[in-house]
């Protein structure tokens, strides 16, 4: 059963019905003189999370004119910013660009998240780029940036809001004379989007998920309560190279075995199935305890072929994978329950085209309807992306009612967001572009811009309708493949007429007997992907009145509409949720590596841990590893190395202490083997996992059993000593 919140929190549907029938909310009161719509904008602050649309545009206007491109894997090595190799920000702004986005995004002002800030823990997550093709190069390391806010009674189920941050990939001749100094690339200007921020792509979801954040922080903070679930904001490298950091960090390995033995020395393995399995890619080949990792050269019908022979024999059955990076553990606890990925947005529902409801050269009357927005949800039915034969279906039907759930929530909380912000906006937009030449040659009919009706439910229906997701290009795939719960966000697609991949965005009068194709006419991955060409086709202005760095009306409302449905989805109760603070410690802890598949040395992470008032002053550290070794300690990081090499589940549990409250975590967690994933079959001798709450919770009996040791531990720690170990395997 999910964790009901202590308190009811009223929700945005009920605000939208209480304003539209002129009720006041239960206690409240309106004050003399005070506007009904005043009075329930302030209602609705702590009856769901609201958009700070001058914070969202803010760091979508600084992120896209101040870091330029952003090559993943090609700007220095990422751990090291003042390498020599890290290029300057116009010519490539990506290590700049983290270190922007983490500061941002954990400020505790209140202009930015606030009190409720200090509970967040910012971490970077290197691993191998992605390989190239022709003269492109990617001699760093990916990072997949995370930010994590710990829930508090379920905190090992994760809901993740992500974007991408990587621009299209350009060729290395472009960056010449960057050593002698040239202020920018003198040619290549058109290979990629050089030269641009990328606001549209993908600047524009990244500064959605702060602003989501932040609303859902300011939320908490407004009401007193805190969230039930962990809630991640995520950064994925190397998207437009092809779902590389979405798909590392997602990772879901479906293993096959040796058909036949290996001998020392063989090259050639005969295996179950080399799905997966890519040249220059990286295998491990496992027989519980004894294993050894291997470079793919290629693959062929159930055959693997290495660039060197292997250093042992194994007998046919023997465990066959990739070799397993990825954040998401292999066990019960840190499970997604949700993955909302925002990409492109801006120029969508219920922006026009340009602004006018003429497109361009139509002089026919007008009557073209607003941006179409890109709602791709798991599907419930199997597609071109999501094969009835792929392992991605058989998760997707594996999960099947948590599914529909998720499908319907998003519906709810798309319909939830269209009527209240309809009754903020008196459902109604105004379009920013005057021109209109109507059949009467060049001189326009009215130069007042016209309202019109915007948020209504044929609008929802007809722009902003949640469909299966069979776009494929977008990163949510990485986590629907895995049989998470997700969907994205995208705006314009492209001039395609096929409804399956975005609807009809080719805005010619249905008397054209020609309708030309316009291919990436948003600027999208061009060098015309900037902050003024996002205003233009969102509204037919390059900035708002109120100067170069404001935007245009019809972007600020196209950013706002999905970012508001993603923050009602993320508050009900199935996902984040939320509940009365306690008062305790937050108590939360994450592995290096997440899946210690190779080896029995693993570091512990508990400095996402956090006081009642979000701080780690004075906690400390009790831990459990599950194979007899306990120690209390002061470090929030501790390495332990486990006395086996044989595969084993270890149930390690945490208590965090403030010397006042107590408060536990656990996690179980798979050492020195990779689990099988469905729909493969586990191999028989594949340890079993023990029986521990998803939540990561412990029991009545369990938490009275862990909080006499851990006080009599902690009694033991002081000034000079920062660990005390109780027993030892």
């Amino acid at each position: 059963m999910r964790n009901k919140p202590l308190r009811k929190l009223l929700t945005p549907l009920a605000v939208a019905l209480a304003v539209a029938f002129g009720a006041l909310l239960p206690g409240a009161s309106q004050a003399q003189g005070t506007p009904a719509s005043a009075a329930a904008s302030a209602l609705s602050t702590t009856a769901h999370p609201v958009i700070d649309t001058n914070f969202l545009y803010h760091e979508l206007y600084y992120s896209s004119t101040k870091f330029i491109t952003r090559i993943a894997g090609a700007d220095g090595p990422p751990a090291s910013p003042s390498d020599a190799n890290n290029l300057p920000p116009n010519y490539n702004g990506a290590n700049e660009f983290y270190a922007w986005w983490k500061k941002e995004i954990t400020d505790t002002s209140q202009d930015h998240m606030g009190p409720m800030g200090r509970f967040l823990t910012v971490k970077d997550h290197f691993e191998p780029c992605c390989r190239g093709t022709g003269n492109q190069t990617f001699p760093f390391q990916l990072n997949d940036a995370t930010v994590t806010i710990p829930g508090q009674s379920c905190p090992a189920e994760d809901v993740l809001i992500s974007g991408h941050n990587d621009s299209t990939p350009t060729s290395t001749s472009v960056a010449n004379g960057a050593a002698s100094g040239s202020p920018a690339p003198a040619s290549g200007m058109h290979v990629g989007n050089w030269g641009n921020g990328s606001p549209f792509d993908a600047d524009s979801g990244i500064a959605m998920g702060m602003a989501e954040l932040q609303g859902l922080l300011r939320w908490y903070q407004a009401n007193g309560t805190y969230p039930a679930r962990t809630i991640k904001v995520g950064l994925f490298d190397a998207e437009e190279t092809g779902l590389v950091g979405s798909g590392e960090y997602s990772q879901a390995d479906t293993p096959t075995t040796l058909t036949s033995a290996a001998a020392a020395g063989d090259t050639t393995l005969n295996v179950g199935s080399s799905n997966g399995i890519a040249p220059g890619s990286a295998i491990l080949i496992d027989q519980f305890g004894k294993h050894e990792s291997a470079t793919v050269a290629s693959t062929g019908t159930g055959t693997v072929t290495l660039t060197s022979g292997l250093a042992s024999g194994y007998p046919a059955g023997t465990q066959v994978t990739r070799t397993a990076l990825g954040l998401i553990p292999d066990g019960p606890q840190g499970q997604y329950v949700m993955v909302a990925n925002m990409d492109q947005n801006g120029i969508e529902y219920p922006a026009y085209h340009w602004g006018t409801q003429h497109y361009l050269n139509n002089i026919t009357g007008g009557g073209v309807g607003p941006w179409f927005t890109n709602i791709n949800a798991v599907p419930l039915s199997p597609n071109n992306q999501y094969p009835s034969t792929s392992d991605g279906w058989a998760r997707i039907q594996h999960n099947m009612s948590a599914e529909v759930a998720f499908r319907n929530a998003l519906g709810t909380a798309v319909q939830q967001a269209f009527q209240v912000l309809g009754q903020k906006y008196n459902y109604s937009i105004t379009l920013e572009n005057p021109l209109r030449l109507d059949q009467t040659g060049s001189t326009p009919l009215d130069p007042e811009p016209p309202t019109v009706p915007a948020y209504t439910a044929s609008d929802r229906q007809a722009f902003s309708p949640v469909v299966d997701d069979n776009l494929g290009r977008t990163d949510q795939v990485s986590f629907i493949n895995r049989g998470i719960p997700g969907y994205g966000i995208v705006g314009a697609f492209d001039s395609s007429t096929n409804p399956g991949v975005g609807g009809n965005e080719n805005p010619y009068p249905a008397s054209y007997t020609s309708k030309p194709t316009l291919n990436q006419y948003a600027g999208y991955d061009t060098s015309d992907d900037t902050i003024q060409h996002l205003n233009y086709w969102a509204s037919g202005t390059t900035h708002g009145p109120g100067g170069v760095d404001q935007p245009s009306e019809e972007l600020r409302r196209a950013l706002e509409l999905p970012a508001t449905w993603t923050d009602y989805l993320i508050q009900q109760d199935a996902y984040a949720g939320s509940q009365a603070r306690t008062g305790n410690p937050i108590a939360y802890f994450e592995t290096g590596p997440a899946k210690p598949t190779t080896t029995n040395k693993v570091t512990f992470d508990a400095s996402f841990s956090r006081t009642a008032g979000g701080t780690a002053n004075g906690l400390k550290y009790f831990w459990d590893f599950g194979d007899g070794t306990t120690l209390a300690t002061t470090n929030p990081s501790v390495t332990h190395t486990f006395a086996s090499t044989s595969p084993h589940w270890y149930d390690v549990k945490l208590a965090v202490s403030d010397g006042n409250g107590m408060s536990s975590y656990r996690q179980a967690l798979a050492v020195e083997f990779q689990p099988t994933l469905f729909p493969a079959t586990p191999d028989p001798s594949e340890p079993a996992p023990p029986a521990t709450s998803p939540c990561g919770t412990l029991s009545a009996q369990q938490q009275a059993a862990i909080t006499p040791q851990a006080r009599t531990l902690m009694a033991r720690l002081n000034g000079g000593t920062a660990t005390v170990y109780g027993a030892k395997s």
